[in-house]
């Protein structure tokens, strides 16, 4: 029986605790693009690197080399996630707080609203 790909975003993105909105800037997509992953369009996408990654037998982030950029342009970032390291220490630092440390601000990024300026 052949199986067809059902995507998890939503789920995970639930289970983070985390909008559509917040995970967009997190991401730096439009909170239409995360609603398309959803969907059979934005899913086929995604399963092109799922492809790529069996072909090469690697991970999908091992798909992804990450260099040093220079300082200039690190500063023009505009509170998306510029490595996956920078994923990785986000949430690292939501998982290891106890509830009493917790705040909003400690345990989500401050996102966005609006047009980016």
């Amino acid at each position: 029986m052949r199986k067809k790909p059902k995507s998890r975003v939503a789920s995970l993105r639930e289970k983070a605790g985390l909008t559509q909105v917040q995970l967009a800037v997190l991401v730096g997509v439009t909170p239409n693009t995360i609603q398309n992953w959803k969907k059979k369009s934005g899913l086929d996408r995604m399963e092109r690197y799922l492809k790529l990654a069996e072909v090469f037998g690697c991970n999908v982030s091992q798909l992804v080399e990450y260099v040093a950029v220079p300082e200039e342009e690190e500063r023009k970032s505009n509170g998306v996630f510029s490595s996956l390291e920078e994923v990785r220490d986000w949430r690292k630092r939501r998982e290891t707080g106890t509830k009493a440390q917790k705040t909003e601000s400690q345990s989500k990024p401050k996102f966005q609203t609006g047009v980016n300026k």
